[in-house]
């Protein structure tokens, strides 16, 4: 009994291990996935205002998302503090914030050796609380220690070869995706074509199975199946 029960134990421990505690960037292998991240690291940032915490809470929630650097502009920015307790008030244009990226086409990851660039450009806006020009606004993430982490808040200084570099990738997106197909080769096979124009369902019929052979056993067997009928016609 107690063997059983010592396994059991071992086994949810390894299923505890297996499930992370958190969406960290450990690997952040595509789009959806940085998306996912600096998404969870903006609702870390905004649980803040929602209970006080001591600094050391407050550092834990952070640290999975922030290195040092942007982890201190946004703390020195945001946190107030009251009876020893530590929290951030809400704010429509509160600064050092993961920006209010749209998550869509309109944002640009673009990634660099151990580097990811995450930017995106707003267009002037003249209605809301809120009102500003057009402007980019983007961070850089960086691994450290086999993580990423938000290391940088770039606001409009975004590298120029970044820029350019998605524009080159986004190019190169488009011509792939108006490529059409080129012609199955058994389409202006003549046998084909002449049998075609013998016997159009028969044609059709037996073009099916050299759709899949396309080779030169599907065109012997289609010379043969020419011959069986026409000796079929002569008897």
């Amino acid at each position: 009994m107690y063997k059983h029960l010592a396994g059991i134990i071992i086994t949810i421990a390894v299923m505890a291990a297996a499930i992370p505690s958190h969406t960290n960037a450990e690997s952040l292998n595509n789009n959806q996935e940085v998306y996912k991240f600096l998404q969870n690291a903006f609702h870390t940032q905004v649980s803040l205002s929602e209970e006080e915490r001591s600094m050391k809470e407050v550092d834990e929630l952070l640290d999975p998302y922030f290195s040092e650097e942007p982890k201190a502009e946004f703390l020195n920015e945001n946190l107030v503090s009251e009876n020893g307790k530590y929290f951030t008030l809400g704010s429509d244009a509160a600064a050092y914030y993961i920006p209010f990226f749209t998550y869509s086409d309109s944002t640009k990851v673009v990634k660099e050796g151990s580097k990811i660039y995450v930017y995106e450009y707003f267009p002037e806006n003249n209605e809301g609380p809120v009102e500003y020009e057009g402007h980019y606004e983007g961070l850089l993430l960086v691994e450290q220690e086999g993580e990423f982490k938000v290391a940088k808040f770039l606001g409009e200084n975004i590298p120029e070869k970044i820029l350019k570099k998605a524009e080159s990738n986004e190019e190169a997106a488009t011509q792939s995706s108006f490529k059409t197909p080129e012609n199955p080769n058994w389409i202006n096979k003549p046998s084909y074509q002449f049998g075609f124009l013998l016997n159009p369902f028969d044609a059709l019929f037996r073009s099916g199975s050299m759709v899949l052979t396309d080779n030169k056993q599907g065109i012997i067997a289609l010379f043969e199946h020419q011959e069986l009928n026409g000796q079929l016609a002569s008897n």
